[in-house]
C-alpha cells in the first residue's frame, strides 16, 4: 500500500512539473485572451435556443430508439 501510494505521488509530481513547464509556453495575455473569447462564445450558444433543441431532439431520439428494441 506505501509503494502505491509512493508511486501515486511520484506521477503528481510528474505531471505538475510536465504542466508547468507547458504552461511557461504559453504568454499569459494570449491564454486570457483565449480563456475569454471561448468564454464568451460558449455564453453566446448557452443562450441560444439552440442547445434546448438539440437537447429535445437528443431525449427524442433516444425515446425512439429504446422503444424499438
Amino acid at each position: 500500500m506505501t509503494r502505491q501510494r509512493h508511486c501515486a505521488l511520484s506521477l503528481i509530481r510528474q505531471q505538475k512539473a510536465l504542466v508547468a513547464t507547458q504552461a511557461e509556453k504559453i504568454p499569459l495575455p494570449l491564454a486570457m485572451g483565449a480563456a475569454f473569447a471561448g468564454g464568451f462564445i460558449l455564453q453566446k450558444f448557452l443562450n441560444s435556443p439552440t442547445p434546448a433543441t438539440l437537447m429535445n431532439w437528443y431525449l427524442t431520439y433516444q425515446a425512439f430508439s429504446k422503444g424499438s428494441n
